[in-house]
């Protein structure tokens, strides 16, 4: 069992989770304390010991239930741990035909009979799934097979009209209530056929086989441009988390990390009482140098969540800088500083963005060479020696002309100009990407797709 632990935790480990060595002794001390037959107590125990981020809960999640699956794993006494109907339910129920199937489960789902519900879908996946031993293929795949075969939609219709029966017609708040109910239900059945393809694919293949083709991604390293609803939400939550930690962590940095010039006049008196040999040497005060940002962003569809987070976390951490602008641009450019520093919500200030700023002059497509022109000739001299410039985009010009002889005007001005672009580096230049006109007046262009890049950079600019 300790030897599944110490594989669990290597797991982890490759999905970027950080669990130390001390963290994965921990973890299997406390198995001495645990009923490892019991797998609540044991997901209990051992995400104690090994989770510190809530947000790395998902991925600790979808990585137990490969490696802690009923039936793939020993306990204590050498015995594999049982599941919840499991393969003794193949055979049971070969003699029902599809339709009988479906409605045995509507039954057991409305009965709320778990025992025969778990029968039911295992016998289903035995029939439909098609899992063939040794090939490569994810659950996923096996899954799809078997909800198309049951058919969720005419399951959904039939638990429908039997609630439905029994239900006053005019009381709309159960019917609501009933609809919820419903699909609760369904879940439960997709969840316990996911369950039960895992545990047979994990038995066959192997926990890690399987962990190395799983799609375990922290919020932290979900692609800005390709997430979808629930990824952004995600995404959001571990950016108010991790800009608080960023900011304790470089506030402090800047107050231990640096020290003033050599106090001389001080170092030598002191050094008097050893014989003139400046045996402790004595520095100024420093005075902290924070950067003045001006942040130009691009806001068109393709990039605007990069855009959104990137603001997001700038002005989370704005005490770690002496000033922040903000410009955003689609085909015009707009100042939008005072948006955010009037508003207190970052997210309600994001949406006014969205519906306040005149980002757009002519057909509502990026031109990065106009907006560039557009911006020196209306905020160019308030750009000086002091000013860090960052722009955000995806250099994708649509075909307009660069003018990128622009942006060596403000590269002579400014402190520094950086680029951060949401995409793969292999994809920049290709198609109507002009990165390369523009690195050449920038001091770095990094990639940036996710947080975790995202924090890096912000680590090296402060």
């Amino acid at each position: 069992m300790i030897k599944r632990v110490v594989e669990f935790a290597e797991a982890l480990r490759r999905s970027k989770v950080p669990v130390s060595l001390l963290e994965s002794i921990d973890a299997c001390s406390s198995l001495a304390s645990c009923d490892i037959a019991d797998r609540s107590a044991l997901r209990s125990y051992l995400s104690a010991t090994l989770i510190k981020d809530h947000s790395h809960q998902k991925v600790f999640d979808q990585l137990f239930e490969l490696y802690f699956s009923p039936g793939t794993y020993q306990h204590g006494n050498g015995e594999l741990l049982s599941s919840e109907g499991g393969d003794e339910a193949d055979g049971v129920f070969d003699d029902f035909g599809d339709i009988e199937l479906r409605e045995l489960i509507k039954e057991s789902l409305l009965q709320g009979d778990e025992v025969q519900l778990h029968n039911l879908l295992a016998s289903a996946v035995s029939r439909y799934a098609g899992i063939e031993p040794g090939r490569p293929v994810g659950g996923v795949y096996y899954a799809f097979k078997t909800l198309r075969q049951l058919d969720m939609e005419k399951l959904k219709l039939s638990l429908f009209d039997a609630r439905f029966e029994e239900m006053d017609k005019s009381d709309s708040l159960g019917i609501k209530m009933m609809n919820r109910d419903i699909e609760l239900a369904l879940d439960k059945v997709r969840k316990l056929v996911d369950d039960d393809i895992r545990r047979r694919i994990v038995g066959d293949r192997g926990a890690e086989a399987v962990a190395r083709t799983l799609r375990a991604t922290l919020p932290e390293d979900i692609d800005f441009m390709h997430a979808n609803a629930d990824e952004l939400r995600e995404i959001s939550r571990a950016l108010a988390a991790l800009a608080r930690k960023l900011a304790a962590r470089l506030g402090q940095r800047r107050r231990r990390g640096h020290r003033g010039s050599l106090d001389f006049r001080r170092t030598i008196r002191r050094s008097i009482a050893n014989g003139g040999v400046p045996v402790d040497l004595f520095f100024h005060k420093p005075v902290p140098t924070k950067p003045e940002l001006v942040i130009v962003a691009d806001i068109s569809g393709s990039v605007a969540s990069f855009a959104r987070f990137t603001l997001s976390m700038v002005y989370a951490l704005s005490e770690q800088f002496s000033k922040v602008r903000s410009f955003v641009f689609i085909d015009e450019i707009d100042e939008v500083t005072e948006i955010f520093e009037s508003s207190d919500d970052i997210e309600q200030a994001i949406k006014l963005v969205s519906t306040k700023a005149r980002v757009v002059w002519l057909d509502g497509h990026s031109d990065y060479g106009r907006v560039m022109e557009s911006f020196v000739e209306r905020w160019g001299e308030e750009i000086t020696h002091r000013s860090t410039v960052i722009f955000l985009g995806d250099a994708r010009n649509n075909y307009h002309p660069s003018r990128s002889q622009v942006l060596a005007s403000v590269r002579m001005k400014a402190r520094a100009v950086y680029w951060l672009n949401p995409e793969p580096s292999a994809y920049w230049d290709s198609g109507d990407s002009i990165m390369s006109q523009y690195s050449v007046y920038c001091d770095s262009v990094d990639e940036c797709r996710n947080l975790r890049q995202l924090q890096s950079f912000v680590e090296k600019l402060v």
